[in-house]
């Protein structure tokens, strides 16, 4: 969370952050660094300000990538949560553009009389996939540029959820000084059924994407299952059962480890609150 309080910027870890906090897995056992976006308050218009913020995060050893507000609007609100969101939580694209979903939903106050319309607009997937990719590649170049500049043993990176699926291929690239790098992708979210993620024009994309990492996790097994059978039905991927209950997808002459991981939770904040007085 960044903010300018009395013409100074603060930052502080946000509580549904997986990130550098007493009692991390991550940050005892590694040398852990974030790169995310950040949306400061108010909006950062001066480069003397992002220098500022870029101070204050490298404290707290993050990186923050400042995007476009248009590149943001499209690639967030318009691809990432107008057409992921809704096709991964399994909503078909044809209920999506005939029952108002996806538009604007500002105008709760609206007369509830009113016939509701769709604001689904075929058109905008392409400016709104561009943009994707854009961001995608832009976490990529700033992925890099930290991997060149830090030495030490070999690199992990752990990437997040479906808004960065392509990111695992950009790393890999050929000439990429990640592309020798352990990737692990981990989707916060389900992943949809092959029928309703073949919908998707760029879907082999997006598979293809995630499969350039070495694991793929995921919170539940169903959405693992549909996972591989999107990857077979639509690649012709096959997998196996692996020693330990992982399961391997064979991808350009690799093992592609799929995994799952229940959500849990956290028991210090569990314990602290029992002692509360009631």
């Amino acid at each position: 969370v960044v903010v300018k309080v009395q013409g100074k910027w603060q930052a502080t870890w946000s509580e549904s952050l997986l990130a550098s906090k007493e009692g991390s897995n991550i940050v005892a056992s590694y040398r852990a660094h974030w790169i995310g976006t950040v949306t400061p308050h108010p909006p950062i218009l001066k480069e003397d300000d992002r220098q500022a913020v870029r101070a204050i995060l490298a404290e707290m050893n993050c990186t923050p990538i400042f995007l476009n507000p248009s590149t943001r609007q499209a690639h967030y609100y318009g691809f990432c949560k107008q057409v992921l969101w809704p096709a991964f939580h399994n909503i078909d694209l044809l209920d999506l553009s005939t029952s108002g979903g996806g538009g604007n939903h500002s105008n709760h106050g609206a007369s509830a009389n009113k016939e509701a319309t769709s604001e689904w607009d075929q058109s905008r997937l392409d400016h709104w996939w561009q943009a994707y990719r854009q961001v995608n590649q832009e976490f990529s170049t700033v992925v890099q540029d930290l991997v060149d500049s830090r030495d030490g043993p070999q690199t992990y990176l752990w990437i997040h959820d479906y808004h960065l699926s392509l990111l695992p291929m950009y790393l890999s690239r050929e000439g990429a000084s990640t592309k020798l790098s352990r990737k692990v992708f981990f989707l916060h979210i389900p992943f949809p059924t092959s029928q309703i993620f073949r919908e998707l024009e760029c879907g082999e994309d997006i598979l293809q994407g995630m499969l350039h990492a070495d694991v793929v996790g995921f919170h539940a097994f169903d959405h693992a299952r549909h996972f591989l059978n999107a990857s077979k039905r639509i690649m012709g991927l096959n997998y196996e059962s692996l020693v330990g209950g992982l399961i391997g997808v064979n991808y350009m002459g690799r093992t592609v480890l799929v995994s799952m991981s229940n959500v849990s939770i956290e028991p210090k904040m569990i314990d602290a609150a029992l002692k509360l007085p009631r």
